[in-house]
């Protein structure tokens, strides 16, 4: 799952099947976002149908961030795609990702290319089978998305409202309800990234959807493994410890 990789290089992968020098490359194309369609949402009739008081909308965003709080380990896997209007087409990627607190998320990409992609709160680290680049998240603009993501994973509330307004809220009944966000960037540097960020989910994110400020819109879709151990396996360890 290349988060950061520019359309022309994604391109370049699919038809020379090759890997390049660099196959993660930040640039201002942004690889990063979530979105919706996934199997296990609720229907929409279980959501509130009148728009929400600001008292309820707080509740509600309570609701889901305590809900999100909660998870402290999870895996999956996923299916990303970047549909590109101008291009009229659509690039994938799939893998496995796991969410761990303390130590971050982890995205193993299985295809086009296999590589890994290790994020903490501090550090990015893009690992592949040839190359291994660390980028210091506070001094990459890229820094601010995946703290973003981070942030939607862990269910921290008071960074994102920090950085985000919330637009739209609905959540379903009982205590691990289905539920939907829209959010738009706050912070200077998010506004010249992309232009909105869609969250849906329970206990944890289960899409997201990101739409830049090209009109791409990347998707997301997670649906868990058969492996459900909480314990990191020793390669597992290996790998965060490279982002300490």
């Amino acid at each position: 799952m290349n988060l950061f990789q520019s359309q022309p290089q994604c391109q370049n992968k699919l038809q020379n099947q090759r890997l390049p020098k660099k196959v993660f490359t930040m640039s201002k194309t942004i690889f990063l976002t979530v979105s919706v369609s996934f199997t296990t949402l609720i229907a929409p009739t279980a959501f509130a149908k009148n728009t929400a008081s600001a008292q309820q909308s707080t509740a509600q965003a309570q609701q889901i961030f305590n809900q999100l709080s909660a998870q402290k380990f999870l895996r999956a896997n996923f299916i990303q795609s970047k549909k590109i209007p101008s291009l009229g087409k659509t690039f994938k990627s799939t893998g496995q990702v796991l969410y761990s607190q303390p130590q971050g998320v982890l995205w193993q990409i299985a295809t086009p290319v296999k590589a890994d992609l290790i994020m903490t709160d501090k550090t990015l680290i893009q690992k592949t089978a040839r190359t291994q680049s660390k980028i210091t998240l506070d001094k990459s603009p890229y820094g601010a998305v995946a703290n973003m993501f981070l942030q939607l994973m862990s269910g921290d509330q008071k960074a994102l409202n920090k950085n985000f307004n919330i637009t739209s809220i609905q959540v379903g009944q009982g205590s691990n309800a289905t539920w939907k966000i829209a959010l738009t960037p706050k912070s200077s540097t998010l506004k010249k990234l992309f232009k909105s960020v869609n969250a849906t989910g329970t206990s944890y994110v289960q899409n997201m959807q990101i739409v830049d400020m090209s009109n791409a819109t990347t998707t997301i879709q997670f649906t868990p493994t058969k492996n459900n151990s909480n314990a990191l396996s020793s390669a597992e360890h290996a790998l965060f410890k490279l982002a300490q």
